[in-house]
């Protein structure tokens, strides 16, 4: 098994986790630590070398003047073995547990889709995962959720995976919502 396949595994069994039971991720954050153990439960990682190639809010190699912070990060990484510094694969975890407005929606995505695919950061392969947690018996939400699957779709680019993940078993399985070119 190589650190892709590993890397998509642990994105799998996320997601998974988060079909069956949205509720035990409150936040943000909490996807981020699950997706770092399922990652670290994978072979390819177990050992005391190779889990040190995970690495979380790594900071972009580009320093972005324009914004403050000027540097970004990335939520989780898996470092090239040879140079420890080198992204060999990036992830962004979003999680949406209400609506925003269509401008803070494409701001954030706009984002993360900029520090993911800029050459200046190096990354070789690149995931964006947004998970959907929301009240989809509500119209105006499963709108919100609508209109986000569209931006992602809109906004996806050569060598960047995207995933749209409802909490909402009744909506398409995860499986299917990955987004390519």
């Amino acid at each position: 098994m190589d650190f892709i396949e590993a890397t998509e595994k642990a994105i799998h069994q996320l997601v998974t986790e988060f079909r069956e039971n949205s509720n035990r991720f409150y936040n943000e954050r909490d996807l981020h630590w699950s997706l770092y153990h399922c990652l670290s439960q994978q072979g390819i990682f177990q050992g005391e070398e190779a889990i040190k190639l995970i690495r979380a809010e790594f900071a972009t190699h580009r320093v972005y003047r324009e914004r403050r912070p000027a540097r970004g990060h990335f939520d989780l990484v898996v470092l090239e073995p040879d140079s420890l510094v080198d992204v060999l694969i990036a992830v962004e975890v979003k999680m949406w547990a209400q609506r925003s407005s269509d401008e803070q929606m494409k701001k954030k995505i706009d984002w993360d889709i900029e520090k993911l695919t800029d050459k200046e950061n190096g990354v070789k392969h690149a995931y964006l995962l947004h998970f959907v947690k929301l009240d989809f018996g509500r119209p105006i939400m499963k709108s919100f959720y609508r209109t986000l699957y569209d931006q992602l779709r809109l906004q996806a680019k050569q060598g960047l995976r995207i995933l749209c993940v409802p909490s909402d078993a009744t909506i398409p399985p995860a499986s299917c919502n990955w987004l390519r070119l």
